[in-house]
């Protein structure tokens, strides 16, 4: 059974069977998916609206940190929800990620939105610089939304 709710004037909340799914904060166009399984890989967006009125449609990518024990785990995150064209040559590796990023190489991801949490285990896996040059190649490309979370500490 599928229920909506609003709260606050501000936040829409999706349950499937009285389990939260989907929030969207309506004011700022942002949204948050609760599980993805629900969803399959060609309902995954985010469908904006930019300052003209036009409808942008985003590939949500989530990579969770705390699931990842190497380098290896997070690239396979990083395309597991890219067309198949985009991921099939990608190398993997920060020479991959650099291309892929800033010459549209394989594993280019388009217009979407990219999440990542679970920052501090991935500072440990990768190293701060390396990882640093991930998020910093990240912010500095027109074509994705960052979010990142925030550490504690």
């Amino acid at each position: 059974m599928l229920r909506k709710e609003i709260k606050d004037d501000n936040e829409l909340y999706l349950y499937f069977n009285d389990k939260l799914i989907y929030k969207r904060w309506l004011n700022q166009g942002y949204s948050k998916v609760f599980d993805k399984f629900a969803y399959s890989k060609h309902t995954f967006m985010s469908i904006t609206e930019d300052g003209n009125g036009n409808i942008k449609r985003l590939r949500k990518i989530f990579i969770n940190g705390e699931f990842c024990n190497s380098k290896l785990d997070f690239w396979n995150k990083y395309i597991a929800d890219l067309e198949f064209s985009a991921k099939k040559d990608f190398g993997k590796n920060l020479d991959a990620f650099n291309d892929a990023i800033t010459a549209k190489g394989p594993g280019f991801p388009g217009d979407c939105i990219i999440e990542i949490t679970g920052s501090k285990k991935l500072e440990k896996i990768f190293g701060k610089e390396d990882f640093d040059f991930i998020i910093d190649t990240l912010r500095q490309a027109e074509f994705v939304d960052l979010i990142i979370e925030k550490d504690e500490s």
